[in-house]
């Protein structure tokens, strides 16, 4: 094999690496800004229409809902014991949540912003902060009325379900779509 040969095979070789090396890393990169929730669901309910459907799991509540008026679609905390999860039937809504029309409309120019691929320049209050707690809204599914998550009977709300048991004791998991 001739010197030219040689180097050019050398080359090509190394040319070839590099790209691997290249797309291996973009990969590797690529997927830390991915969150593997593209597509992901979650439970809401329909206040008017009394029943459960899929959203994407970034819908903010109120949502549109699935019929009657227009923005009483709420999430839903749906539960299971473990052996009934596959059995819509079975399942049960722990909780519902929802949000004052403050806290999603500060949420949705957050969403807006992220969809445009900006950071969010305003002040957005932590999951455990007074304004969170004060207008993040819950109640038992048999409830008629709505309280803070950080008032009494939102924490109770949100934590009832825990002590349920199913026919062998075992607790009941949340469950999504």
């Amino acid at each position: 094999m001739s010197l030219q040969v040689r180097t050019l095979l050398k080359l090509v070789s190394a040319v070839a690496l590099a790209v691997v090396a290249v797309a291996f890393v973009s990969k590797r990169v690529g997927g830390f800004r991915k969150t593997g929730e593209e597509g992901a669901t979650t439970w809401f309910y329909d206040l008017s229409e009394k029943r459960l459907y899929e959203a994407p799991r970034e819908t903010i509540p109120p949502h549109e809902g699935v019929g009657g008026p227009s923005g009483d679609g709420v999430r839903a905390i749906v539960v299971a014991f473990r052996s009934d999860q596959s059995d819509p039937g079975k399942r049960r809504i722990a909780y519902l949540e929802t949000y004052t029309p403050e806290l999603k409309a500060l949420l949705e120019k957050v969403k807006a912003a992220h969809a445009a691929g900006q950071r969010f320049r305003g002040d957005l209050p932590a999951r455990d902060s007074a304004y969170f707690q004060t207008n993040a809204l819950v109640k038992g599914s048999k409830e008629a009325e709505w309280h803070a998550i950080g008032s009494p009977e939102g924490r109770r709300a949100m934590t009832e379900w825990r002590s349920w048991r199913g026919p062998d004791g075992q607790p009941p998991v949340v469950c999504v779509p």
